[in-house]
């Protein structure tokens, strides 16, 4: 058996092994291919070893690239269950499940993933899934239609399918009639005092004038604040729950305030806590799943004053991740002093973002199957979502060669050569010619690991022994077409190649919670021509590099998504 057969068998068991070939397996192997290899089993033996041990003295990236060289090919992998998230409490037959959004900001990551957890349960139990937008805050939906389309539109780009959409401002009515029921029966009184006076006998424990007024005066003052009698900040509706609680949301907190705009023909609002309880009712909710940032004492002692019956509630830990805003009013400031462009800057969150960044729809589902939910906060990195982004763009991307702050390398006696390349190693996604003749431009790294005399490969073409490296070029010769068995593999581009950058992502924030100026990197290099033929948006794999996808075809601009 020749050389290069013994190390298409020591890559095929590396790659079959995490990156590291058995010396043992593969002697086994070649040794049951070829009897005559057991005339000399020292001789065979110390071959193996030495073949074996150049394989696993390069990077996994690097062994992948020898298969490609090679034409090794693994079996195709068992197809795995996907798993599943932990079953429900009380399901009897299918669920009625809400996404909540409030439309004062862009969807992000945080709330992909929320939706993501509701949806695959609507998706395993079947029953109804909810899209309702949280619109009882006027002073917070001035680009309504805007933040809308962005939840709507990124809902759409992850895959949800949701049953049925309502705006709560829509049922403003009906939730009236709940604060009434609680007004008639004395389980609500409007107050008149200052938000300073409240918030001070909140934390004193005292109640003030208004809790013990008489129904009809409370009826009297309701209308009143309906009508729009009451400025802002002139009067509020507070829910009877205990003055004395050691829980200070429960010490009487409001349920209804005075907000005067142009959004609807109504002054009175409902706070969050009683529109999302009168909501679940309207929209027969059985399971509210979401973080636990949310408190519910205070609902559950509103539906038991109501009558309505509790949904389960499920709640998590927010899902963080390490150097990422995702707080609105953070991102605003970073935006207002300069710090980033806007929502859609590559270095946040936000579902424009995500896509920039080459992040796919599956890789959110798959993140959340993946490591599920608890009641603990977690912060992760971005690895794990990156890994398993990878596993899905590794089957279409298609492999193209780039170099970064190129060196030139000159091959003397080099004929030219047109040579056909496959756009990926497995799968049949074309192929392109590209043209060489003896002037080529390497990776400057490579460039300084480089020795004369040494013999490297260029990848998918031949091997060139170096004579000469001054002045920060090479030259070499032409040696062999064939692979002679330990060259290091080098990554090429032509004279013919285009300039190309590469935006590189940092972490946005610091440890501290600080801007990170060095946030954003950019790498500049060539990129082969068939770069031109790419679109925005294109997610490739530059070879020995890594995936990025095209951000801008002007300038062949792309954002490096992960190795």
């Amino acid at each position: 058996m020749d050389d290069i057969e013994i190390l298409k068998t020591a890559v095929k068991n590396a790659l079959e092994h995490g990156g590291r070939a058995d010396a043992g397996a593969v002697f086994s192997k070649v040794v049951g291919s070829d009897k005559s290899m057991l005339k000399d089993i020292k001789t065979a033996r110390a071959l193996v070893d030495r073949l074996t041990s150049e394989v696993n003295a390069k990077t996994p990236e690097d062994i992948a690239e020898m298969a490609d060289e090679l034409g090794v090919q693994l079996k195709t992998e068992r197809k795995e269950t996907e798993p599943e998230l932990k079953p429900l409490p009380n399901v009897v037959s299918g669920v009625v499940l809400r996404l909540p959004p409030e439309p004062s900001g862009y969807m992000h990551l945080g709330h992909a993933i929320s939706f993501m957890i509701n949806y695959l349960y609507r998706e395993k139990y079947g029953g109804k899934l909810w899209l309702r937008f949280e619109d009882t805050n006027p002073k917070l939906i001035k680009k309504r239609d805007e933040y809308v389309e962005s939840f709507e539109s990124g809902l759409k780009w992850l895959g949800i399918e949701w049953d049925e959409k309502k705006f709560v401002s829509s049922d403003i009515e009906k939730i009236y009639s709940y604060g009434k029921t609680l007004i008639d029966e004395s389980k609500a009184y409007v107050c008149l005092c200052t938000p300073e006076a409240i918030k001070t006998k909140r934390l004193s424990g005292d109640s003030c004038e208004h809790r013990d007024q008489s129904t009809q005066r409370n009826v009297e003052l309701w209308d009143a604040a309906k009508a729009g009698s009451f400025n802002d900040g002139e009067a509020v509706v507070r829910f009877k729950a205990d003055m004395k609680s050691s829980d200070f949301a429960l010490r009487d907190p409001s349920i209804f305030r005075i907000i005067k705009n142009d959004y609807k023909p109504y002054s009175l609002w409902p706070l969050y806590d009683l529109a999302s309880v009168a909501e679940d009712h309207l929209c027969g909710i059985t399971h509210v799943l979401r973080s636990n940032e949310f408190k519910v004492g205070l609902q559950e002692r509103l539906r038991a004053a109501l009558g309505f019956k509790s949904p389960e509630i499920v709640q998590y830990g927010r899902y963080n991740f390490r150097g990422t805003p995702f707080s609105k009013r953070l991102i605003r400031a970073l935006i207002k002093d300069g710090k980033i462009a806007d929502w859609n800057d590559i270095r946040l969150p936000t579902v424009s973002a995500l896509i920039r960044r080459g992040i796919q729809p599956k890789a959110i589902r798959d993140f959340v199957l993946t490591v599920g939910y608890s009641g603990s906060k977690h912060e992760y990195t971005w690895d794990l979502l990156l890994t398993l982004n990878r596993r899905i763009i590794d089957e279409n991307a298609r492999r193209l060669f780039f170099v970064s702050n190129p060196v030139e390398l000159t091959v003397e006696n080099a004929k030219p050569l047109e040579v056909r390349l496959k756009y990926h190693p497995s799968k049949d996604l074309g192929s392109r010619i590209v043209k060489t003749d003896g002037h080529f431009f390497i990776d400057h790294k490579d460039y300084d690991n480089i020795k004369l005399d040494q013999e490297i490969r260029l990848k998918d073409l031949y091997t060139v022994r170096i004579e000469d490296k001054s002045d920060g070029r090479l030259r070499g010769k032409f040696v062999s077409d064939s692979i002679i068995g330990d060259e290091t593999i080098i990554q090429w581009a032509t004279s013919a190649s285009v300039p190309v950058r590469v935006v590189v992502l940092g972490e946005l924030l610091k440890g501290d919670g600080t801007f990170n100026e060095n946030s954003l990197g950019e790498i500049s290099g060539l990129g082969e021509p068939a770069v031109g033929t790419l679109k925005k948006g294109d997610i490739i794999q530059f070879e020995r590099f890594g995936f990025c996808i095209l951000d801008n075809k002007a300038d062949n601009s792309f954002v490096y998504i992960s190795r």
